[in-house]
């Protein structure tokens, strides 16, 4: 799954990340999804989240790579 994810972000002009709560958790990314990110800024390629960056351990590398955070509104994808 992670060696085929640079193939994937590759073949996208962006990557949309779904961090829903999970659990207590407010806006959940994990592990694998970071790295997907993190692949996808690498690239040059846009990065949107449906919901605001999460208070985690990735919190402020995430927001080093400039998303756009949605607030739950698909319709500001632009």
């Amino acid at each position: 799954m992670l060696r085929m994810q640079i193939e994937k972000v590759q073949a996208n002009d962006a990557v949309l990340v779904v961090n829903a709560d999970k659990g207590s958790e407010r806006n959940y990314i994990g592990g694998a999804t970071f790295l997907e990110v993190f692949k996808a800024w690498e690239l040059g390629k846009r990065v949107y989240l449906l919901n605001p960056i999460p208070a985690s351990i990735f919190g402020d590398e995430i927001a080093a790579m400039q998303p756009q955070v949605l607030h739950g509104d698909l319709a500001a994808v632009g």
